[in-house]
C-alpha cells in the first residue's frame, strides 16, 4: 500500500521517528521511479499481458512422387514451365521415384522416359490387340510420357510398351515381372491385389519335395512319353497320398516354379501331401483338343503306371487333373469322359470352346441321361480381361466360355467352385490360383 505523512497533524507535532521514515521512504520511491524501476510501495494494479506472438504459417507438406498426387502435382508444375525449361524437373522427378506404375485406389499411372515417337500400353487390359493399345502422352520438351488409366483395386494385369508401334519391351521402372511362353511382361498389381500366402515364403526353411524324370511307351498315342512325378517330403511309409495329374507339365515346371509351390502349400497345411504328376504336351493341339486317345493314355496307362510304382489312393475322390488354357480343356474333357478314375477336375482359364461345341454337346447328353452321370467335383477360374485371347473377341472370349461351362456343370449337379478374377490370359493368374484350385479339390474331410 501507499504511505503517506499526514498533513492535518501540524509540522511540530509529527514525532521524530515518523519523519525520518517518511523521509526516507520518499526519497527511496523517487530514486526507484528515476532507474525505472516500479514503485515497491504503489499499490500493485492488473497489468495487461504481453501481446500473443502471431504463429508463422507452416508450409504444406508435398505430397510424395510415388503417389498419384504427387505426379499430379509434378505435372502441373511441369506445366507452369516452358517446354525448354522441364526436363532438369522431369530428371529431378524421375530421380526420387522407387519404381513405376504408380498406383492408388483405382488409378494406375505408367511412365516411360526416352526417345520415341510414339509409345503405347498393350498388355492384359488390350488383350495385347496392337489396335487397341493405349497411347501415352510425351510431356512437351521432355523425354518422358505418361498414361493415367483406371482399374479394379484388386487387378493384376501383364504388360509392357509398344515403342514406335513395333518393339514391345519391358518396363524399365518395374522389377515385378511373369514368365510367359514369350518371354517375361511386366506386372501391374493394383493397392489391393493380395499375392496368395504360398507364393511369400522365398528364403524360408520349409521341407521340399522331390522330382523326378519317367518316361513311359503308350500304345494309345503310340509314343514315347515323358512326364515329372512330384514327391512331398517326408511321405510316411504305407501311406496312401492323393494324386494330380497336369496337363501343360513343362510350363508348370518352367514358367511358374510349381513344386515349390506345392512345397508351400504343404509346410502351411492349405493342401494334405500328394503325388503330382506334371505331363508335358508333344503338340497342343493334337493332345488337348478333345482328343480320346490322350484321354486313354492318362486314364488307362498313366495312370495305373502311377498306382504301381507309387502309393497312391485309387478312388476317383482322390484322384484329379487339372490345366491351363487348351490344358483345362483336355482336363475337363478326360474327366467328364473318365469320372471312373478322375473325380476332381480343375481347369485354369480353359478353352472351352475350342473345336466348336463338342464339349457342351458332351455335357448336355450327360444332362439327357446319354452319359455317365457320375459326381465330379470342379474347380474353374478365368479372368475377367480374357474376352479376346489371341485378338479374336468371338473364338477368344474365355470369360464367356467359363460362364456357360460353369452353368452347365450346375445343371448337372456338380460340385463347383467358379472364381472370377480382374486379371487376363497370364500364367500370374494361374500361378495365383494353383493352391485355390488344389485347395478345393483336396478339402480336408471331402
Amino acid at each position: 500500500m501507499t504511505i503517506q505523512c499526514n498533513q492535518r497533524m501540524k509540522w511540530g507535532e509529527i514525532p521524530y521517528s515518523g519523519l525520518l521514515t517518511c523521509i526516507l521512504l520518499t526519497i527511496a520511491g523517487l530514486w526507484l521511479v528515476a532507474c525505472g524501476a516500479s514503485n515497491p510501495l504503489a499499490m500493485p494494479t492488473d497489468t495487461p499481458p504481453p501481446p500473443t506472438a502471431t504463429p508463422k504459417p507452416t508450409a504444406t507438406p508435398l505430397p510424395a512422387p510415388g503417389t498419384v498426387h504427387g505426379f499430379e502435382t509434378f505435372l502441373a508444375e511441369a506445366k507452369t514451365l516452358k517446354p525448354n525449361q522441364r526436363q532438369d524437373l522431369v530428371n529431378r522427378y524421375s530421380a526420387q521415384l522407387a519404381g513405376a506404375p504408380i498406383t492408388e485406389d483405382i488409378q494406375a499411372v505408367f511412365l516411360w522416359m526416352g526417345a520415341a515417337n510414339s509409345v503405347e500400353l498393350i498388355g492384359d487390359m488390350n488383350n495385347w490387340i496392337p489396335d487397341e493399345a493405349l497411347p501415352l502422352v510425351r510431356l512437351e520438351g521432355t523425354d518422358l510420357w505418361y498414361l493415367v488409366s483406371e482399374f479394379e483395386p484388386e487387378a493384376r494385369l501383364d504388360y509392357r510398351f509398344m515403342v514406335d508401334g513395333t518393339a514391345w519391351k519391358l518396363d524399365p521402372l518395374n522389377s515385378e515381372t511373369i514368365n510367359s511362353r514369350s518371354g517375361p511382361n511386366s506386372v501391374l498389381t493394383m493397392p489391393a491385389y493380395e499375392v496368395p500366402t504360398e507364393l511369400l515364403l522365398a528364403g524360408q526353411e520349409i521341407p521340399h519335395g522331390g522330382l523326378t524324370n519317367l518316361t513311359l511307351d503308350s500304345e494309345s498315342l503310340n509314343q514315347t512319353r515323358t512326364f515329372f512325378v512330384y514327391e512331398p517330403a517326408g511321405q510316411l511309409v504305407g501311406q496312401k497320398l492323393p494324386v494330380i495329374y497336369i496337363n501343360n507339365g513343362s510350363d508348370y515346371l518352367d514358367l511358374i516354379e510349381a513344386p515349390l509351390i506345392l512345397d508351400n502349400l504343404i509346410a502351411q497345411r492349405i493342401i494334405p501331401p500328394l503325388i503330382a504328376v506334371f505331363i508335358p504336351s508333344i503338340n497342343l493341339q493334337e493332345d488337348y483338343v478333345l482328343n480320346d486317345d490322350y484321354s486313354s493314355f492318362l486314364a488307362d496307362e498313366l495312370s495305373p503306371f502311377i498306382q504301381q510304382t507309387y502309393d497312391v489312393a485309387t478312388e476317383p475322390k482322390a484322384t484329379g487333373i487339372m490345366g491351363s488354357a487348351l490344358g483345362g480343356l483336355a482336363a475337363v474333357y478326360t474327366g467328364i469322359s473318365r469320372p471312373d478314375v478322375f473325380g476332381l477336375v480343375a481347369g485354369q482359364s480353359g478353352l472351352y470352346e475350342t473345336d466348336g461345341d463338342l464339349l457342351f454337346r458332351q455335357l448336355e447328353s450327360m444332362r439327357n441321361g446319354t452319359a455317365n452321370l457320375e459326381p465330379i467335383r470342379f474347380y474353374l477360374v478365368a479372368g475377367s480381361y480374357e474376352t479376346a485371347v489371341g485378338g479374336d473377341r468371338e473364338t477368344g472370349n474365355v470369360l464367356a466360355a467359363n460362364q456357360r461351362l460353369a452353368e452347365s456343370l450346375t445343371l448337372l449337379d456338380h460340385e463347383l467352385r467358379y472364381d472370377e478374377q480382374p486379371e487376363g490370359h497370364s500364367w500370374g493368374l494361374w500361378e495365383g490360383t494353383l493352391g485355390k484350385a488344389l485347395a478345393y479339390l483336396f478339402e480336408q474331410g471331402s
